[in-house]
């Protein structure tokens, strides 16, 4: 099989409410209900079911699973407006892609979510009475660093926090913007306030103004009276992740709502007053933007009243084993496992790698290395992602170790397979000599001894 536009994947599963997958015949083989807003069946219900059986008021010309199953071409972030047999009216956005192989269509991939949910949310967080924490989860406490500029960034957002001045912050994806971002607003005299986080480029361009600035009922097909998300954080903050994706037309409507801090609607004639404090950020560096037109200047130096660029996890390296120590404090409580750390082979290897993911990365690592740990002592090289090893020059070190799990073994059965094979590759690496190859396993000599007379070796 082979999928088309990848990188439109990715982000249509980051914001979807219902997944499905149909067979070239129509019928459902997979459906997931995160919050299907066309109807409420659960899994079990809907699995070997026509598709129109399940969604009776779409046809083969209004359903967008069933466009792409007839023409064989994706179709990405479509806007749809429906009248449910109900009565509810349904505003959403459509993703489907084919599944193909030689021989042709196999069948479809569909994504829904509703644009409606966006906004209801963030009205419900609106009309809360919390007193705290409105939308955002972490404080400055949360930030784990021990490197001297991420520090005097963390300082520096605190001093920025105090005031209502406007923040844009650059950094490479994954490198944390959401923790500083939420931080700010928890920090500040806003914080018992709304805080709503949008990503710019998570919303189809043709709905971004209706969502931002909110809409009238009869303003265009489907429409109704409804609110928008400057209005909804009222009083407190709204982030605008990837900035650089909103359209310049959008830009200098939102440059007049910072200007005068007045929103219209669309199709609307009155204005209504916000008050809300702007963060913004961007993964592209900011003069790339400036250069290459992705954001208007004026806009770029209201936003840019503070200014902080995170470093990425290869510039601030001391931070490695912090990281380390606090994501396996973590996985150990979230897997049950009683991990100590990290080898120290391993702590070289990831000193030298790039870490392009950077922490997202360095998080998923950990976790895979928890996955993958046969034993409950330290994270060892065999335990990472081969392709951070082959990218390190690490992976001729440790092609020894390779091992193919039996099929017909259990988890358990596999896992001692697993051992006697990493065992003998250390035996035989180091001529049989236990104290080096304890030290290879990260292992006592004791503990090596007990293994040996376990899985019945010859002891040397």
């Amino acid at each position: 099989m082979s999928f088309k536009n990848l990188h439109h994947i990715k982000r249509a599963f980051k914001e979807t409410d219902v997944i499905c997958i149909i067979d070239k015949n129509a019928r459902i083989l997979y459906y997931n209900n995160y919050n299907d807003i066309h109807n409420k069946l659960g899994t079990e219900e809907v699995v070997g079911k026509p598709f129109l059986e399940v969604y009776p008021w779409l046809d083969w010309e209004t359903s967008t699973a069933l466009k792409v199953l007839k023409t064989e071409e994706a179709v990405v972030n479509q806007p749809q407006v429906m009248q449910l047999d109900d009565g509810t009216e349904v505003n959403s956005i459509n993703t489907a892609f084919p599944l193909k192989n030689e021989e042709g269509i196999l069948g479809v991939v569909f994504l829904s979510y509703d644009i409606n949910s966006i906004v209801s949310t963030a009205e419900a967080e609106s009309k809360s009475k919390h007193e705290h924490n409105l939308g955002s989860k972490y404080q400055f406490s949360d930030i784990i660093t021990r490197n001297a500029e991420v520090m005097r960034i963390i300082a520096q957002l605190k001093r920025a926090a105090k005031y209502d001045s406007n923040i844009l912050i650059y950094g490479e994806t994954g490198s944390g913007k959401e923790l500083f971002v939420h931080s700010i607003h928890n920090a500040s005299k806003r914080a018992s306030k709304p805080f709503i986080s949008q990503n710019c480029a998570a919303i189809p361009k043709n709905l971004m103004e209706s969502l931002f600035f909110g809409t009238t009922k009869g303003s265009f097909t489907g429409s109704e009276k409804k609110k928008g998300l400057f209005e909804l954080a009222n009083g407190g903050t709204i982030f605008l992740d990837e900035i650089n994706s909103m359209p310049l037309s959008l830009q200098a409507k939102l440059l007049r709502v910072i200007e005068n801090g007045r929103v219209r609607r669309i199709g609307g004639r009155k204005e209504y007053k916000t008050n809300v404090r702007i963060i913004a950020s961007t993964n592209e560096k900011m003069d790339d933007l400036l250069n290459t037109n992705k954001i208007r200047e004026d806009l770029f130096y209201r936003m840019s009243v503070v200014n902080v660029e995170i470093p990425p996890l290869r510039d601030r390296k001391d931070d490695i084993k912090v990281l380390a120590d606090h994501f396996i404090n973590d996985f150990n409580s979230k897997f049950s496992k009683n991990i100590e750390g990290i080898d120290t082979k391993v702590e070289k290897i990831f000193l030298k790698y790039s870490w392009p993911g950077n922490v997202r990365e360095f998080k998923n690592c950990i976790e895979a290395a928890f996955i993958n740990s046969a034993d409950e002592s330290k994270i060892r090289p065999e335990d990472i992602p081969k392709y951070i090893l082959k990218k390190t020059g690490s992976a001729k070190d440790y092609k020894n170790l390779e091992f193919k799990a039996v099929n017909k073994l259990s988890l358990k059965e596999n896992t001692k397979e697993l051992e006697k094979h990493l065992i003998t590759a250390a035996l035989k690496e180091t001529g049989n000599n236990i104290s080096q190859a304890a030290e290879k396993l990260s292992i006592s000599r004791q503990s090596l001894y007990n293994k040996l007379e376990k899985y019945g070796f010859k002891l040397p």
